[in-house]
């Protein structure tokens, strides 16, 4: 009867958490520029990936590795271009893209012709020698958040103009293509004629650029916010009570990701000059936070296969195991299933906020060193993840495997209590 009624408190909890959030959740995947901005993220992370291991390969203290690279000179000019014009450039080719798809998500038909637009508008408000050099600061991550801002208000401008069809109308019979570019043109003077004043203004100033403006007003404290103790811990709670009331995590997580891959580049940078790495929660910490990814489905599954007798949880944690290495939470997530489940709910939330608070703890402290910046994809399984990541493989890897420890004694208890149910019902059915 006890426990009958904690599960309906639990239960009347969730479902009004369910109300609370499902139409907020609802809103946010409404916003068409976060959703933009989260696929323009994954449709770069190869660039990004292959950038990051380049300056990984290039600097890598391991064994003999740089004597050898210093033999051979090429391997570190090879990996270092690769990275200058991959990861180093990384606001830029999220520009490339990013005008194009939150255009597309409005439904306007000149989608593809926003992208020389927003481009343009851009290169105006950043600083350049005239006919020889652009400042490719502004192109990497110190211009993530300028390339969202910028994108927006172009987009929102030329949008408003289209819709109230003050463009110019070419004869039938014209390519698509050029009358997209003429309908464009009102929309073009009205956004890149003052866009070039105001950079020619703000020059004279000692800001220097637009760019340093918004960086400052915007990136830096919403760095510090969402990268602290607090923002990370908050930042995957809502994500993971997300994910345990059915709706995608990347309704928060698309918030903060360009500012934990622009942490990242600070991180590889400082890393490839020798410096102390500046940032505790990059884009890689939840390597190490979340094991098996969102929620740390991993944790859950290793617990109801190593403490699990019933054949119903035991079949489901075996199918969920080996996607589960890879970060594929799922199987376990809606096989369980976890989601909607009162008895689950407490050991789901409990783990994930005590490993953010955990990790954090012991990469603050210098117990585990910092993550290098290397983009490591969350799909590479636990341990491996470490090696490539951080900048103290051996004492990241075993502050996970204290972390999967713990991670089994929270869930130990409720596993036992959910299986002894699953066992008297299939006692009951044979």
């Amino acid at each position: 009867m006890e426990k009958t009624a904690k599960n309906s408190k639990i239960e009347e909890l969730i479902n009004k958490l369910s109300d609370v959030l499902t139409p907020i959740a609802g809103r946010m995947q409404d916003f068409h520029l976060i959703s933009a901005l989260s696929q323009a993220m994954q449709l770069n992370l190869p660039i990004v990936i292959i950038g990051s291991f380049a300056c990984l390969f290039a600097f890598l203290d391991v064994g003999g590795w740089q004597t050898f690279v210093g033999a051979h000179p090429m391997i570190s000019m090879v990996c270092m271009t690769i990275q200058s014009l991959t990861l180093s450039l990384f606001g830029f080719y999220i520009l490339l893209v990013l005008p194009y798809l939150y255009a597309n998500r409005l439904g306007m038909k000149q989608a593809v012709a926003m992208v020389p637009l927003t481009v343009a508008a851009y290169f105006l408000l950043t600083p350049s020698q005239l006919y020889t050099a652009i400042n490719s600061e502004w192109l990497g991550h110190k211009g993530i958040v300028s390339v969202v801002l910028i994108t927006f208000i172009v987009v929102r401008v030329a949008k408003f103009i289209l819709d109230k069809k003050l463009y110019i109308r070419m004869p039938a019979g014209v390519p698509k293509f050029v009358e997209d570019g003429f309908a464009v043109l009102v929309p073009a003077v009205v956004i890149l004629v003052p866009f070039a004043i105001i950079e020619y203004l703000v020059a004279q100033t000692p800001v220097g650029c637009v760019h340093q403006v918004i960086y400052n007003i915007l990136q830096i404290p919403f760095q510090r916010v969402g990268l602290s103790l607090i923002g990370q811990t908050l930042t995957e709670t809502a994500a993971t009570l997300c994910m345990f009331l059915g709706l995608h995590a990347n309704t928060v997580i698309g918030i903060v990701e360009p500012v934990r891959m622009a942490a990242a580049a600070e991180n590889l940078a400082a890393w490839q000059a020798g410096l102390p790495l500046p940032n505790i929660a990059p884009y890689g910490f939840t390597n190490l936070s979340l094991i098996g990814a969102g929620g740390s489905c991993l944790s859950a599954t290793l617990a109801f296969l190593l403490f699990a007798r019933s054949k119903r949880y035991q079949g489901v944690a075996r199918i969920a195991i080996v996607p589960g290495i890879f970060g594929i939470g799922e199987p376990i997530l809606f096989g369980l299933p976890i989601m909607l489940n009162a008895t689950a709910f407490i050991p789901f939330m409990t783990v994930v906020i005590f490993n953010q608070i955990f990790i954090y703890t012991l990469i603050a402290t210098g117990i585990v060193g910092r993550f290098t910046g290397a983009i490591v994809h969350w799909t590479v399984p636990p341990i491996m993840n470490m090696i490539l990541g951080s900048s103290t493989p051996v004492a990241a890897i075993i502050a996970q495997i204290v972390e999967i420890c713990i991670d089994l004694a929270i869930w130990y208890p409720f596993v036992k209590l959910m299986d002894r149910e699953a066992l008297a019902e299939e006692k009951e059915a044979e």
